[in-house]
């Protein structure tokens, strides 16, 4: 079960608020049009009457041009916010379908040596990451990551759920910070959106007394001028002395404007979402302390960010040439601004970084809400500490399409530590190993996971599926397989609160030595009591049971043959040892016999 009727729903909806506010747009732009029209015209043929009736008349045109532009612009203003929701909602369609994500798929976050991440699809086309990221931000997009390739401490997980939980029962809230932050979204990871604000170089205290220099020597003169009757070609001494003081201090306001530039737009979208989550009423522990990272000093973030936006507009105002020339020759207007703003970097710059990892944050646990709301049948899993056990009812793999996945119940916990698991290929040994290892990492971040039960104690995981050759280190597969199982037992020997998800071990030597080497490998992890799922084609690793009863299971999954001598899976996973196998009837289909 899913949420996608309820897209389709809103979806209808928000295409009839387009099509009337469409409509709308062409309203205005009419009126606006008519009203300019009609301004210009009074100006035009009434103005040099003089008569009180036509300057009423394009006085009242002046107006209604006015009221028409704010109208449009209003008008736009909804209309590009419904279609932005429009294009959210669509997509979230497209994901539940497994089409595509129109958010960026971590693809920089790849790490072929990480413990797990790699093995199980973490990040990349196709990946976890991509089904699951809403992030808009490059804070996010490292939040969201970091959470999906960690092992976090119990208290964090839980307090993860109750956040999750919490913004998942604010769905409209949590769509309008997406709608917000949607059209900016990265693409490429290094294309860095709201990028924090560092700190620059301080004012030097010489420049506010040259300021106030300035500013009385320009009162002095104005004085003269209009009380004393002095030359007003005097007023060439202050501007004189501020050209020569703007062309000193232009290194000072260059650095200040570099830090603003092209900023102002950014600063609005921040203004918004930190106003946002300030203002709402949190009951989840996280949630709060990530609302109390935002009060410095008895300042909030969005106030001392409206204080900077504030400041960047006005320094905008020398962006005229002709209105620039004159803030500047008499009042020194861009120095004194960048000294304004000089001051806000050396008081705020330093939790600039703060404060956008708020937003990064809430953008992950966002994320997760929204798989939640995506997925109402998934449920949360229960992790505390103790014994390894792990329990799991209907799980299934969360990337599997929902009409196409095969979901399985699953436990281990002493005196079992370890699970062989046979069977033919194709026939869903490495879907399981990876299912299992998938929600662990959701279980982890504190997402839902995609079973109708989960219990599991804290452990962490290693995994051994994907092992590639390295041309740039001039390593084979075999000596690549070595040192990934050099690293996993090495940290399970230190610490064997782990569960290793191990898929056939020695692929890269000859079937001798493989089966030796693997059958080490279990003796190895059993005296330890290392817990482990091992997929394997190597009966002889099943045998072992008989040596440990009670320790070693016994699971497989089974092939069925039917009349047409067809191959057909059901990806049930089953109690015993496979006795059913596939290469023949593979060969056959190629067209090689084997007899």
């Amino acid at each position: 079960m899913t949420n996608l009727e309820n897209y389709r729903e809103q979806i209808t909806k928000l295409q009839q608020k387009i099509t009337h506010l469409t409509k709308k747009e062409t309203h205005f732009s009419i009126a606006r049009l008519l009203s300019f029209l009609g301004f210009v015209t009074a100006i035009i043929f009434g103005i040099g009457t003089g008569q009180p009736s036509l300057i009423l008349l394009t006085l009242l045109l002046a107006g209604a041009f006015i009221i028409s532009l704010r109208l449009h612009l209003n008008n736009r203003e909804k209309l590009n916010t419904t279609q932005t929701l429009k294009e959210i909602l669509e997509n979230e369609i497209a994901c539940l379908k497994l089409q595509s994500n129109t958010y960026y798929d971590g693809d920089y976050f790849k790490d072929p040596d990480h413990n797990f991440s790699y093995d199980m699809d973490v990040f990349g086309p196709n990946s976890l990451f991509r089904y699951v990221n809403r992030c808009a931000t490059a804070t996010g997009n490292h939040k969201l990551a970091h959470w999906l390739s960690d092992h976090p401490k119990i208290g964090t997980i839980q307090k993860r759920q109750q956040a999750v939980q919490e913004l998942a029962q604010h769905p409209q809230w949590c769509q309008n910070l997406r709608t917000m932050l949607y059209p900016k979204r990265i693409r490429q990871f290094q294309q860095e959106f709201l990028p924090e604000i560092k700190n620059t170089i301080a004012s030097p205290r010489l420049y506010s007394w040259l300021v106030a220099a300035s500013y009385t020597l320009l009162a002095m003169t104005l004085t003269g001028i209009i009380f004393m009757g002095l030359n007003p070609v005097l007023l060439t001494l202050p501007v004189f002395f501020n050209i020569i003081l703007g062309a000193r201090t232009s290194r000072f306001i260059k650095t200040i404007k570099a830090q603003l530039e092209g900023r102002e737009k950014t600063l609005n979208e921040y203004l918004k979402i930190l106003t946002s989550f300030e203002g709402a009423q949190w009951d989840a522990p996280l949630l709060k302390q990530m609302q109390a990272r935002l009060l410095y000093e008895q300042t909030n973030a969005s106030g001392a960010v409206q204080k900077l936006k504030k400041l960047s507009a006005k320094l905008d105002y020398s962006l005229n040439m002709m209105v620039g020339a004159v803030l500047n020759f008499f009042f020194l207007w861009d120095l004194v601004m960048c000294i304004k703003i000089s001051k806000w970097f050396q008081k705020w710059a330093h939790k600039t970084s703060d404060w956008f990892a708020v937003i990064g944050e809430t953008e992950a646990l966002i994320s997760m809400a929204n798989l939640q709301n995506n997925h109402p049948g998934w449920s949360y899993p229960t992790v505390k500490a103790g014994p390894f056990s792990f329990q799991a009812q209907n799980l299934g793999h969360p990337l599997i399409a929902e009409n196409e996945r095969v979901c399985n119940d699953y436990q281990m916990q002493n005196p079992q530590t370890l699970s062989i698991i046979t069977g033919s290929n194709m026939a869903g040994k490495s879907t399981f190993l990876r299912t299992l290892g998938v929600n662990i990492i959701l279980a982890h971040a504190g997402a839902v996971v995609c079973a109708q039960n989960l219990n599991m104690s804290h452990f962490r995981i290693m995994t051994y599926l994907t092992i590639t050759d390295s041309l740039t280190e001039s390593t084979s597969t075999f000596y690549r397989e070595i040192q990934r199982l050099k690293k996993i037992l090495n940290s399970a020997r230190e610490d064997n609160n782990i569960l290793l998800l191990l898929d056939e071990l020695l692929r890269g030597t000859n079937s001798a030595d493989k089966a030796r080497g693997s059958m080490a490998i279990v003796r190895e992890l059993v005296s330890r009591t290392i817990p482990a799922l091992i997929a394997t084609h190597n009966l002889e690793l099943a045998e072992m049971k008989k040596d440990h009863p009670g320790v070693i299971e016994n699971y497989y999954f089974d092939i069925i043959i039917d009349s047409q001598n067809q191959m057909r899976f059901d990806y049930k996973l089953k109690p015993g040892v496979c006795d059913t196998f596939n290469a023949t009837l593979l060969l056959r289909e190629i067209g090689i016999e084997v007899k």
